[in-house]
């Protein structure tokens, strides 16, 4: 029984005259008071700078907790661009607010990977920079390979660095790209030499082809801020000259099988999914009907959030609000942006996404964006009173 079919037998769940699910009031307390919505936060620039929280993030987040400020009462999930230990950063956050975080409340730029499954099992190269392999692996990518294991196996692709033993390795089945690399001249040169080969650089194409392996990019973000002035080159910018000389080459587009990272639909539908995971594992069964995305881009968080609204409307439309999964294939939303349909994904139920952009000095009043008067609402009844 999936998660709407559990709610409409519980009366929570009923179906307007277009066929649209509506959310109705349980006879059962117990499932009355539970939250039908879910927040989602992005981290630095809203929750903290580096390590360091904002003191106002803390406050607020006490308002989430029980009275004894050591469990959330709402289904949270962190959604940042960035790539890199899961387990790290929601120890980080833990310790920030005082309470449990999973590593799977953090959704980064790949997380939604583990859902790919029909490609954990094959020969996959990721592109990045540190503990390339360790991601893949915790992404469920069995056979993950690395740009070096291509330069061993076809050394005379990069004579430059020329490495004269050779190690044998299996014909590339897809590129993942976690961000962006070192050496750019080295990567941009193999990753071309694998697209226009079909996964084998040993073998001269007779034509060159309009179509190549799988690509997948996380994080398309032109570009970072960090201590420099002036902005620095992101992963988006090495996309870019990727792109260009593989157009320069075959005279075709490089096309992406997937493009994760805020602002693609895929990452804010897999934080739909996680918020319901994480709803389930606080003994709920009212439906996520509303999640709240607090971010401080509007670029990449508001831009998102209202893509990803857009989608919910033309999945509501295509689906008659039956909740089947298959119908999301029929959203009019570029394939790039879409899970593949062997994904795994509990239902989507949510009817809005609202997406609010935070400054860090707005930080504890937050909440006066969900409520008129939440000024005069007590900690305790916070929460409560969201869901009423």
């Amino acid at each position: 029984m999936n998660s709407c079919e559990s709610c409409r037998q519980q009366g929570i769940l009923g179906y307007d005259s277009y066929g649209e699910p509506i959310f109705r009031p349980s006879d059962d307390p117990t499932v009355r008071d539970q939250p039908n919505f879910g927040l989602l936060f992005d981290i630095d620039g809203v929750l903290g700078r580096g390590a360091t929280p904002f003191p106002q993030a803390q406050e607020a987040f006490r308002l989430l907790c029980d009275p004894d400020c050591r469990e959330l009462r709402v289904p949270v999930a962190f959604v940042t661009n960035a790539c890199g230990d899961a387990s790290a950063k929601a120890k980080l956050i833990s310790k920030w607010f005082k309470v449990t975080i999973d590593p799977d409340q953090v959704i980064q730029a790949p997380s939604p990977l583990t859902a790919y499954k029909e490609f954990h099992k094959k020969r996959v190269l990721f592109i990045g920079q540190d503990n390339t392999l360790e991601i893949a692996h915790s992404l469920g990518f069995m056979n993950a390979v690395t740009i070096e294991d291509v330069k061993a196996a076809y050394p005379l692709l990069d004579m430059a660095r020329y490495i004269p033993e050779i190690r044998p390795l299996e014909q590339i089945d897809m590129i993942i790209m976690l961000g962006e690399p070192r050496r750019w001249e080295t990567h941009l040169q193999l990753l071309i030499d694998l697209l226009m080969t079909n996964g084998k650089p040993d073998h001269t194409p007779a034509v060159m082809p309009e179509e190549h392996i799988p690509v997948v990019a996380c994080n398309m973000d032109l570009v970072y801020m960090d201590q420099a002035v002036l902005p620095r080159f992101g992963h988006g910018a090495f996309l870019t000259c990727l792109q260009a000389l593989y157009r320069q080459f075959t005279g075709h587009k490089l096309r992406y099988t997937s493009l994760l990272g805020k602002p693609s639909e895929i990452t804010f539908r897999f934080a739909e999914h996680m918020l319901t995971v994480m709803s389930r594992r606080m003994g709920y069964t009212r439906c996520i009907d509303r999640m709240y995305f607090f971010g401080d881009n509007p670029d990449v968080d508001i831009l998102g959030s209202n893509l990803y609204n857009n989608f919910i409307r033309r999945y509501r439309h295509v689906s008659g609000g039956s909740g089947d999964y298959a119908q999301e294939q029929r959203v009019s939303v570029a394939d790039s942006r879409m899970f593949p349909s062997s994904a795994e994904l509990l239902p989507q139920t949510a009817r809005t996404i609202d997406g609010k952009s935070i400054k860090t000095v707005n930080i504890l009043h937050f909440w006066s964006l969900l409520l008129p008067h939440s000024e005069n609402v007590p900690c305790d009844g916070f929460v409560k009173t969201l869901v009423m």
